[in-house]
């Protein structure tokens, strides 16, 4: 089993790859579509839609450069590894979302001011379906791969993308609606439908990444994990209480996909080095049976230090 981990490790880097680039290419295509009818037809809500692409493409190339980081071992100027740059784009990712529907809620509200009818609603509505077809196979591949890879830089991806898509689809009904409004002869009502379906998009858009942000800043500043987490390490810790006097310290923090968990046990004074030891490993194999990628640093304070065999 050992011999075949480096094999595993690389097979997982080489789908993360892929959907990287999956991402790319399927972000560029929605950019050219809904930008392209956005400015032709002057749709703020198309234009949105436009952002939306561009931000995961850009975010799609930050990825590529992580996940070459991601991987490299500790040296000497990131002793604990490159983890850390997983949270820091998942949070610039949300950073970025949180900037479009900001600026696009500005220029909707502009519209509403100085209303004026986008012309026509076939096109948009035309181009909103196709990005959300093509949004669907994205984020259930993305998600895939997620799930196979237990990564989350690419699970975070695939929920960008679904909520990107759900956005696409809330646009094409926004446009068809338009539409029949416009076949019925309420021109005057339609102007308004863009930019106030734009507004309730971009705030429907920008719960998510705003937890997202929080949550990987928190991350970056090295805050404990969540309780799946915690509780899971507690539950390790628990087993092993009754082979020493107790614990002096534990300390956990999370990057990216890694868990490092940092813990001292206060030892009985008769403890030999031996003991001492298998204690280490037996902690060690059990913790990392629930985080196979994790790092941890087990050390020891005698309960009498003049005394302790250690």
């Amino acid at each position: 089993m050992p011999e075949k981990i480096p094999e595993m490790i690389h097979d997982k880097r080489a789908q993360q790859i892929l959907a990287i680039k999956v991402s790319i290419a399927g972000s560029s295509i929605l950019f050219l579509i809904s930008g392209i009818v956005g400015m032709m037809v002057d749709s703020i809500t198309l234009l949105l839609d436009a952002s939306a692409s561009l931000v995961i493409l850009f975010v799609a190339f930050l990825m590529h450069v992580a996940l070459k980081k991601l991987h490299r071992p500790p040296d000497d100027l990131y002793n604990f590894g490159y983890n850390k740059y997983e949270p820091l784009t998942v949070a610039v990712q949300g950073g970025l979302i949180i900037a479009t529907c900001v600026i696009s809620i500005k220029f909707a509200i502009q519209d509403i001011i100085h209303a004026d009818d986008i012309h026509g609603f076939l096109l948009p509505t035309i181009a909103a379906f196709v990005s959300g077809i093509i949004g669907i196979f994205i984020t259930l591949y993305l998600k895939n791969i997620s799930r196979r890879t237990n990564s989350t830089i690419i699970k975070a991806a695939s929920l960008h993308w679904y909520t990107d898509t759900m956005l696409s689809f809330g646009v094409c009904l926004g446009f068809f609606f338009g539409l029949m409004m416009q076949r019925l002869g309420y021109i005057h009502f339609s102007a308004y439908i863009d930019p106030v379906m734009a507004i309730i998009l971009a705030l429907i858009f920008i719960r998510q990444p705003v937890k997202i942000v929080m949550r990987n800043v928190m991350e970056l500043l090295d805050a404990v994990p969540g309780e799946d987490i915690r509780s899971k390490v507690k539950k390790v810790v628990e087993q092993y209480k009754p082979r020493s006097l107790g614990i002096h310290r534990l300390r956990t923090r999370k990057a990216g996909e890694k868990i490092f968990v940092d813990i001292c046990f206060v030892l009985h004074d008769n403890l030999t080095i031996k003991e001492g030891e298998e204690l280490v490993n037996n902690f060690e194999r059990d913790l990392k049976g629930h985080f196979p990628n994790s790092d941890v640093v087990v050390w020891f304070k005698p309960a009498h230090p003049a005394k302790s065999a250690l």
